[in-house]
């Protein structure tokens, strides 16, 4: 009997904790995004276990839909992740070797592109171009175009260096990555990857899109520079040229998903249900240059540490619409954000819904620790750029402001810290050779120069 009260209150503890948790997210998610403006869908997972999934914005400006978690949204270059496993899941099946090269496949293209092979066109080491800000490709690529039309099209700038000499984003190489996997297949890109990965893998949602710019219900948006509160279409866009039919990305950009599709992906990836577990350690390994020296980028995947941890991820960005996908290996954890607006990176809210999943910042305090905290905190510092900064203590709450701009209200935290309002980015007391320094530390650049305290 006394174990199973034991056991219900822990549950029970475990349960407020759990609801408590989800409170800081939804609350985190709304202040960075308005209700009444296009938003973003958001979804964590550690362990299996599904931990968050949330909603905020308008899937519709002028019908006032809200954005919902179910929601289909174009994931953009996060399309390359798939892309990268196709042609993994073909060398798998001896249809294609990393080290073949493209005139294999396309026998007829540009003579400098002819003997760059595959692996790497996968980890942008080939000094391929990119091309979407080619002046005549943009002049046509708001009509639809055959896969053949579009590599004729966007084939014949010259290598950006020789293979191996550098890390250069290129989605050319993926484009061309497409037509490896329908040669080598014999099976239209789209086709192959619902019938290889989509449909096995129970992803019902998820699909690239072939002709147009639309995925479904959730209109895509941007803004112009002058006016940064209006939403627009992006083929009404005046500053520049941002009505791309999707034919035009295929293989580098034109898969549209959900957040639970996307998880579905991710467990299947890491646990061998995509390619072997040799592939996907290939995958996930950092690409070599010629010269010995490391790229922070795989196979269709950014590979780089996030606030100290191991990530793999992939962001992706088409006209009116944003996506980042993560996952850390080592804490097992998934998150996805997916946005209808191309000019907000949805980021910084999704890395501050890691840092409160993975405690990552100090914690809040509460008023009591507070006013030890801000007695240490309270002065003036002087940053590596002779900046002022001022810290003071009134009524209880505590500011920060730097000479010549507004006071802000700081949340004081755990550890000699503090942050601003609507942020896990933080700024930590500290002592060094003897001196007082608030170093200022961001999730995703990590430590900045610290400012020194001005002693008395």
């Amino acid at each position: 009997m006394g174990k199973n009260i034991f056991f219900c209150l822990c549950i029970g503890l475990y349960g407020i904790k759990a609801i408590a948790q989800q409170h800081n997210f939804t609350e985190l998610m709304q202040c960075h995004n308005s209700s009444e403006d296009p938003g973003m869908v958001v979804r964590l997972e550690q362990s299996g276990k599904h931990v968050y999934s949330g909603a905020v914005g308008l899937a519709n400006i002028n019908t006032q839909r809200p954005l919902n978690v179910d929601d289909i949204f174009q994931i953009g270059s996060v399309t390359k992740t798939f892309t990268a496993a196709a042609i993994l899941k073909l060398s798998e099946e001896k249809k294609l070797s990393l080290q073949d090269t493209l005139a294999k496949f396309i026998p007829d293209i540009n003579p400098e592109f002819k003997y760059l092979t595959i692996d790497r066109i996968l980890s942008h080491t080939s000094g391929l171009p990119d091309y979407l800000g080619d002046p005549s490709v943009s002049k046509i690529y708001d009509k639809y175009a055959s896969i053949d039309q579009v590599i004729q099209s966007i084939s014949k700038q010259p290598l950006n260096s020789e293979p191996g000499k550098k890390y250069s984003y290129s989605n050319l190489g993926y484009v061309f990555l497409g037509k490896v996997i329908e040669v080598s297949s014999g099976t239209p890109y789209d086709q192959f990857m619902l019938n290889t990965f989509f449909k096995p893998l129970k992803m019902d949602n998820t699909f690239v899109i072939t002709k147009g710019t639309s995925a479904g219900k959730v209109n895509g948006y941007t803004t112009s520079r002058k006016e940064p509160k209006k939403y627009i279409n992006p083929e009404d866009s005046t500053e520049r040229r941002w009505n791309v039919d999707r034919s035009w990305i295929y293989s580098a950009g034109a898969i549209a998903s959900t957040l639970a599709d996307m998880h579905l992906w991710q467990n299947a990836l890491k646990s061998g249900n995509v390619i072997s577990k040799e592939n996907y350690k290939l995958m996930t390994s950092k690409a070599l240059l010629n010269n010995n020296a490391h790229v922070d980028y795989g196979y269709g995947l950014d590979i780089y540490k996030i606030s100290g941890l191991d990530s793999f991820s992939h962001q992706g960005q088409v006209p009116g619409f944003f996506a980042w996908h993560v996952y850390f290996p080592n804490e097992d954890l998934t998150a996805t954000a997916l946005t209808n607006i191309d000019t907000k990176h949805p980021g910084p809210a999704l890395l501050d819904m890691i840092a409160l999943q993975l405690n990552i910042s100090p914690k809040p305090v509460n008023s009591q620790k507070a006013k030890v905290i801000a007695a240490s905190l309270v002065g003036s510092y002087r940053s590596s750029d002779s900046k002022i900064l001022t810290i003071s203590f009134k009524e209880g709450t505590l500011y920060s402001q730097y000479e010549g701009e507004n006071k802000l209200k700081i949340i004081p935290r755990e550890n000699n810290s503090y942050s601003y309002e609507c942020t896990e980015n933080y700024f930590q007391l500290r002592e060094n050779n003897g001196k007082h320094e608030i170093v200022p530390v961001y999730l995703y650049q990590g430590e900045q120069d610290a400012l020194v305290k001005l002693e008395l």
